[in-house]
């Protein structure tokens, strides 16, 4: 059995030995706030001109909240992020909200470059501006940043933030753009994971999770 890489949720178990194939679904999201966070470099001339540009550096945060817990959805959840806050482990974290079911996953169908705005994938009558999705590249595991689609013209979708590697088309089935359920490769970055248990016993409960590519 293989040991958990998502955050546990409806779509994703987890059993006591952390593995992936039995045990326990994790509890849904009551909701998800999502940042896009591209930091903007400003000069200012001597005559007050000013002068911007974007930092190359990108990333997304998370935000969930969660519904009252009992204790078991609780520790379905917690010991999770508790485990991997220690030892800034990387993990998955999927976002449904954020996903357009319609869609799937489609093919990309070109090469594309590094720093490319601009993705072709074979059909792209469903997507929708504001769609989020990851790439798989069975060439490049390594490729885990998570995209938002910002136009639609034809089947040429206009992404942001720019593509962070390059990808070599091989063939229909080696590049996938997954907009369905698309996934977030996150950390643990705060000092803290707080919750709080109400005199019902219920466990409330949030967390801050931040995009981590490496």
């Amino acid at each position: 059995m293989a040991v958990q890489d998502t955050l546990p949720d409806p779509n994703n178990r987890i059993n006591d030995a952390g593995e992936d194939t039995s045990g326990s679904y994790g509890p849904g999201f009551s909701s998800v706030q999502l940042s896009s966070v591209a930091p903007i470099l400003t000069k200012r001339s001597n005559s007050g001109l000013s002068f911007r540009t974007v930092n190359t550096y990108h990333k997304w945060d998370i935000t969930i909240k969660y519904n009252d817990l009992t204790k078991d959805e609780f520790n379905t959840v917690y010991p999770y992020l508790l485990e991997r806050q220690a030892t800034m482990q990387a993990f998955f974290v999927e976002l449904p909200q954020y996903g357009n079911g319609n869609v799937g996953s489609k093919s990309i169908t070109t090469t594309a470059n590094a720093g490319s705005t601009e993705l072709i994938i074979t059909d792209a009558s469903n997507v929708k501006p504001g769609d989020l999705f990851h790439i798989t590249d069975i060439g490049d595991d390594v490729h885990v940043k998570a995209y938002k689609v910002t136009k639609v013209n034809s089947n040429t979708l206009t992404i942001s933030p720019p593509l962070q590697r390059k990808f070599t088309f091989g063939s229909q089935l080696t590049q996938l753009a997954v907009f369905g359920t698309p996934r977030i490769r996150v950390i643990v970055p705060g000092n803290n994971i707080d919750y709080s248990i109400n005199t019902n016993g219920l466990y409330s409960f949030s967390v801050k999770l931040e995009e981590s590519l490496s």
